[in-house]
């Protein structure tokens, strides 16, 4: 599964209902229009993401060029329970793309683990545990063929 953090969206804006709707900065576009082919490596069958908008933008055409729809995820919002994103996480296939924000990733990881704006980590499942296996730098921030990859070794319960 691929964990991806939202690309570049600029400061938090201190209104919830503002950040909801908070679009992608400059940078946060390239990286989205890099995205499709930073990952043609990976097999991606669904794609799931938070409603804020910074989210959405970081997918859309990535689902355009895989002919995916996007799926709208509650759970997956900054402000979702960590049962609810953990329950969701639990039902998706390894070939699921999941877009999401800085705090569900550190809530899911107890903060062991950090994913730059428009970052991803390749998870894997071991046993009931999520592993977050190998890490990948934004597009922006890799080489043209695609994702730079570290590794790392954590998990959560």
């Amino acid at each position: 599964m691929l964990l991806l953090r939202h690309a570049s969206a600029g400061e938090k804006l201190g209104s919830p209902s503002l950040d909801r709707v908070r679009p992608l900065d400059a940078a946060g576009r390239a990286a989205a229009r890099d995205l499709p082919a930073a990952l043609a490596g990976f097999a991606i069958a669904r794609i799931l993401t938070s409603s804020h908008r910074r989210c959405l933008e970081s997918v859309r055409q990535l689902a355009e060029a895989r002919g995916l729809p996007v799926e709208r995820r509650e759970e997956l919002a900054p402000d979702a329970s960590l049962g609810d994103t953990k329950a969701l996480l639990e039902e998706l296939p390894d070939c699921a793309l999941v877009c999401t924000h800085r705090e569900v990733i550190e809530r899911l990881f107890d903060g062991d683990i950090e994913c730059e704006k428009g970052g991803a980590w390749i998870v894997e499942r071991r046993g009931s545990r999520l592993v977050p296996a190998t890490y990948l730098a934004p597009p922006a921030a890799a080489p043209r063929r695609g994702y730079a990859v570290a590794g790392i070794n954590r998990r959560i319960s």
